[in-house]
């Protein structure tokens, strides 16, 4: 394994471990799970930090839905 993928998945994995709230013991899942997502970058033949995969695949924020025309009725009773 290179310096720089064993750098990049021991960071990925520690990342991952912070954000499932540090638990105890779980180590060998977290490096599991970065080794699996440094593969799919690989797959993909991204750049090693994953930029390309990021800026290509990055969900496009929704947008907040509109009130449809006559949402609001004033006649209505309430309680």
């Amino acid at each position: 394994m290179s310096d720089r993928r064993h750098e990049w998945i021991s960071k990925r994995a520690y990342a991952i471990w912070e954000e499932r709230g540090r638990p105890d013991g779980r180590d060998d899942e977290h490096w599991r799970q970065a080794v699996a997502e440094r593969d799919a970058l690989e797959r993909t033949q991204a750049s090693s930090d994953g930029r390309e995969v990021l800026v290509k695949f990055r969900p496009k924020p929704q947008r907040p839905e509109a009130p449809r025309a006559g949402w609001f009725n004033r006649t209505a009773n309430v309680g």
